[in-house]
């Protein structure tokens, strides 16, 4: 049956630099695997609390297909890999015909809340051959023993945000990132943005990168690109201060995952079958 590991893990600060380029890879294939057609599901991982509340927002849009909330559904990925439903509380707003909000919604978080999930619309999507399902996430609880795979991995700080990015030949691209820290004084001179080649290496980005400090422990930033070709896709990694080191030889069930601050800019008309 089709499903999603429920131990794929949060791989924060868990990088092999080797696999690093990789991420395009995984990325290309979750992307293209989705029949014409699939809305986009934008959701990111979460945290929680023994004993506190959940509150996830998600998005979905298409551009071919009408929207209809009642298609929309969340299911949590059990260890003999299949689903259940959720169960969280799920509010839905329709925003036109081709967009809709969502926010789930839970009380009294266990251990056993923790886990793999997943977002679909009307269907669950054939699985990606690698990379996390589109519309999955995790939910870690503080003071559970983590999912497999995640342990005595340290914590990625600062922790980067950034999402995929789709644009077409010869358009203006803009995109935003976030970092931010716990417990850090960051500091702009050590943000930098590394373009994936097909030899393994990296390469400075030829973007107009513009940072401002909205105080010592978090800097937004945002990235301008003219023109944009087929030489422009690709994977991206956002780091902070210098590189993380390779973790080793860990590797998941479904194929490599997209690093910490890692990103994939896909070009409509350019060929997805290149490998970084």
């Amino acid at each position: 049956s089709s499903g999603i590991n429920a131990e794929w893990p949060l791989r924060p600060g868990n990088l092999d630099l080797n696999m690093l380029l990789l991420l395009t890879t995984a990325l290309l294939v979750a992307g293209i695997t989705a029949k014409a057609g699939y809305p986009e599901i934008t959701v990111t991982d979460q945290k929680g609390t023994k004993g506190g509340k959940l509150d996830l927002t998600f998005k979905i849009t298409s551009k071919d297909t009408t929207l209809d909330k009642t298609q929309v559904h969340i299911v949590k990925a059990s260890k003999d890999h299949k689903f259940t439903p959720a169960r969280f509380t799920v509010s839905l707003t329709v925003s036109g015909d081709k967009a809709i909000d969502g926010e789930a919604t839970g009380d009294d978080l266990t251990c056993d809340d923790q886990g793999g999930y997943l977002i679909y619309y009307s269907r669950i999507p054939p699985p990606p051959g690698h990379g996390k399902p589109p519309g999955s996430f995790l939910l870690t609880i503080e003071e559970c023993r983590p999912p497999r795979g995640v342990e005595n991995q340290p914590t990625q700080d600062p922790k980067i945000t950034i999402k995929d990015q789709k644009t077409t030949q010869g358009a203006s691209l803009t995109f935003e990132f976030t970092l931010e820290s716990n417990d850090k004084v960051l500091s702009k001179d050590k943000v930098h943005m590394v373009k994936a080649s097909q030899d393994h290496k990296t390469s400075p980005v030829r973007f107009t990168i513009n940072l401002a400090q909205t105080d010592n422990k978090k800097i937004s930033g945002s990235a301008v690109a003219d023109k944009v070709s087929c030489d422009d896709q690709g994977g991206y990694l956002i780091y902070y201060d210098r590189l993380p080191p390779p973790p080793g030889k860990i590797m998941r069930r479904q194929g490599p995952a997209p690093p910490p601050g890692g990103f994939m800019i896909n070009v409509e008309g350019c060929s997805h079958q290149r490998r970084y």
